[in-house]
C-alpha cells in the first residue's frame, strides 16, 4: 500500500479520523460525535475528555475497517479555534473547554476596552476585542473561577489537548491557533505579554509556539496500542481548523478564497500582512507555516441555525423528513421565501457587526407562512450573512477571484446553488467538502516529515487531480439579480433592530 497520512480533526460536534494518500486522495474517514453543553444563554462549553474518547473511537474504527496502519507515515491535527481550555501540569482540564460559540464574556471585553481600547488591541493583535475570542474567556474564568486558573499550568486549544494525549508533551501550540486568541502579535509572531501583564495574567500559562509543519513528537507506545497504530509515528503540531481549511481549499496566493459552511461559517483568503480596517470587521490569523496571514470574515451561526429550526419543527410534528426531501420542496418556493427574511444571529454575530448582543429574527411572517417557508428563509439568511462578509473584501480592495465552497453543509446542492446566486459568482465545490480541513492538516503533516518542501508544493501535487474532480456551480443571473435586491433589504435589518436587541438584553439580564 502507498504511504498514508492520518489526520485527527476535532470539530465542534465530532472528531473525524481521515486517511489520505501522499497525493491528497481521500482513502477513508470515520466520525465519532459528542455534545456541546449550553448551561445558560450565550454559554457553550465542552468536556475535552470527550474529544479523546471520540478520537479513540474514530481511529479504532478506521483500523478495524482493514486499513494497513503500518503505512501511516505521519499524523496531522486540526481543531476548532477561539476556545479557552485550561489544564494543569498533568494535562487534566481545570474547567470545561469554553468554545468559540460562547459569548458570556461581555463584561471582560468592556474591561479590556477600558484599559487598551478597541483600536489599539486591533493594531497589536490583528483582531478586535470580542466575546468569541480566547482572551476574554480566559479573563472570565480568572474572575469567576479563580481556583481553575491558579491550578492551571497552560492555556491551550482543542487540537493541543489531543496532541498531548498522543505524545505526552504539554505546553505547546501553533501559530494559527495562538494568533486567533486576542493576545498574540501576528507581525512580531509572539505573545503580547504587555496585554497579559495589564490584565493580571501569568505569563507562564502561554504555550511555546511552533509552525504547524514541525514534528511535535512521536506517538507514545501505550497510546499506539490503544489506537491500533505503530509506536513512534511522527505527529505534527497541527493547526486551527480555519487555517487548515485554507490550505485544504488549495489557497496559496492572494485572489484565491473559500467559504467553509459548517455549524458556523467563514470566508478567508491569504495576504502578506494583516489588512487593517478602520471598522475592524475582519479577523486575522497566521497561516500554518507562520508566514502568510489569513484575512477572515466569520458568520457565527450557519448550519447550526438550520439544525435549530428543524429541531423545533420536529418537536411540533413537522420537518421530520430527510433533508434531501425537504430541499426538493424548497426548490419550488420563490426566491426571497415569499417575503420572509431570517436574521441568523442566534448567538450574536461576528463579521461585519461584531455584536454578541444581536439575536436572530424572522421578519415578514403572516398566517400564510408555512414550515417550508421558514426553513428556506433560514438557508437564505445564512447566504446573505456570507454575502455581508464578501462585501468587506471588496471594501478592502482585496477581491477574491477564485472561490471554493467546502464544509459538511456544502454537500447540499440546493445550498450550493443558492450561495452562488446570492454571491453572484461562479463557485467551485471542493471534491471532499467534509474533509477539506483535514486535507490541509495532512499537507502540514506531510511537510513535517519531508514528503514535500512546503505546503505550496503539496497543493501543487494534488491540484491537477482536484481541479478535474471539482464541480463548478454557475449562478442564474436573473435569480442573482433578485437575490441582490433582497440582500440590500437584509442589510437594513441589523441597524434597524440594534436598539431592540439592547433593550431585550437588559430584560434578559434582569431576569437571570
Amino acid at each position: 500500500m502507498k504511504s498514508l497520512l492520518l489526520v485527527i480533526d476535532i470539530g465542534t460536534t465530532s472528531v473525524k479520523a481521515v486517511l489520505f494518500t501522499t497525493t491528497g486522495t481521500l482513502v477513508r474517514s470515520s466520525t465519532a460525535a459528542y455534545r456541546t453543553q449550553y448551561p445558560q444563554s450565550g454559554w457553550a462549553q465542552q468536556d475535552p475528555e470527550n474529544y479523546w474518547k471520540a478520537t479513540v473511537e474514530a481511529v479504532s474504527t478506521l483500523v478495524n475497517a482493514g486499513v494497513d496502519a503500518t503505512a501511516i507515515e505521519a499524523i496531522g491535527l486540526s481543531g476548532h479555534m477561539n476556545g479557552c481550555l485550561l489544564v494543569d501540569s498533568s494535562g487534566k482540564p481545570t474547567y470545561p473547554h469554553i468554545i468559540h460559540a460562547d459569548s458570556r464574556s461581555s463584561r471582560q471585553c468592556s474591561h479590556i476596552d477600558e484599559i487598551w481600547g478597541q483600536k489599539q488591541i486591533y493594531e497589536r493583535t490583528g483582531n478586535r476585542i470580542d466575546e468569541h475570542l480566547s482572551l476574554p474567556k480566559l479573563l472570565w474564568i480568572q474572575e469567576n473561577r479563580p481556583e481553575a486558573v491558579s491550578s492551571s499550568a497552560y492555556f491551550i486549544n482543542a487540537k493541543d489537548y489531543i496532541r498531548f494525549k498522543l505524545t505526552g508533551i504539554l505546553g505547546t501550540t501553533d501559530f494559527s491557533d495562538s494568533s486567533l486568541t486576542g493576545i498574540f502579535n501576528p507581525v512580531g509572531r509572539t505573545w503580547d505579554y504587555e496585554i497579559a501583564d495589564s490584565l493580571g495574567l501569568q505569563r507562564n500559562i502561554f504555550c511555546d509556539v511552533h509552525t504547524s509543519t514541525e514534528v511535535a513528537g512521536p506517538l507514545v507506545g501505550e497510546v499506539a496500542r490503544l489506537l491500533g497504530l505503530r509506536e513512534g509515528i511522527p505527529i505534527s503540531y497541527g493547526g486551527g481548523d480555519a487555517a487548515c481549511a485554507t490550505r485544504g481549499a488549495g489557497v496559496s496566493t492572494p485572489g484565491q478564497g473559500y467559504a467553509a459552511l459548517g455549524s458556523s461559517a467563514w470566508v478567508s483568503t491569504l495576504a502578506q500582512q494583516p489588512q487593517f480596517d478602520d471598522k475592524m470587521r475582519m479577523q486575522h490569523f497566521l497561516d500554518l507555516e507562520g508566514e502568510l496571514c489569513n484575512v477572515c470574515g466569520t458568520v457565527q451561526s450557519a448550519s447550526i441555525a438550520l439544525d435549530w429550526i428543524r429541531h423545533l419543527l420536529k418537536r411540533h410534528g413537522s420537518g421530520r423528513e430527510d433533508l434531501n426531501v425537504i430541499e426538493g420542496r424548497l426548490e419550488k418556493l420563490p426566491v426571497g421565501s415569499s417575503g420572509v427574511l431570517f436574521l441568523p444571529y442566534l448567538m450574536g454575530e461576528r463579521t461585519p457587526h461584531w455584536d454578541a448582543r444581536a439575536r436572530g429574527a424572522y421578519i415578514g411572517l403572516s398566517l400564510s407562512t408555512d414550515t417550508d417557508t421558514l426553513i428556506r428563509a433560514t438557508y437564505e439568511g445564512v447566504a446573505y450573512a456570507l454575502a455581508d462578509c464578501m462585501d468587506v473584501y471588496d471594501d478592502l480592495a482585496l477581491p477574491i477571484r477564485q472561490f471554493t465552497l467546502l464544509g459538511g453543509a456544502a454537500r447540499s446542492t440546493f445550498w450550493q446553488r443558492m450561495i452562488a446566486e446570492v454571491l453572484g459568482r461562479q463557485v467551485s465545490i471542493h471534491p471532499y467538502p467534509s474533509q477539506a480541513t483535514a486535507l490541509g492538516a495532512a499537507y502540514a503533516a506531510g511537510v513535517s516529515v519531508g514528503m514535500w518542501k512546503d505546503i505550496g508544493e503539496a497543493i501543487a501535487v494534488s491540484a491537477e487531480r482536484q481541479d478535474t474532480q471539482a464541480e463548478i456551480v454557475i449562478p442564474d443571473r436573473q435569480r442573482s439579480d433578485l437575490y441582490r435586491q433582497i440582500h440590500a433589504i437584509y442589510r437594513q435589518l441589523y441597524p434597524a433592530m440594534d436598539a431592540i436587541h439592547r433593550q431585550l438584553e437588559r430584560i434578559r439580564d434582569t431576569h437571570v
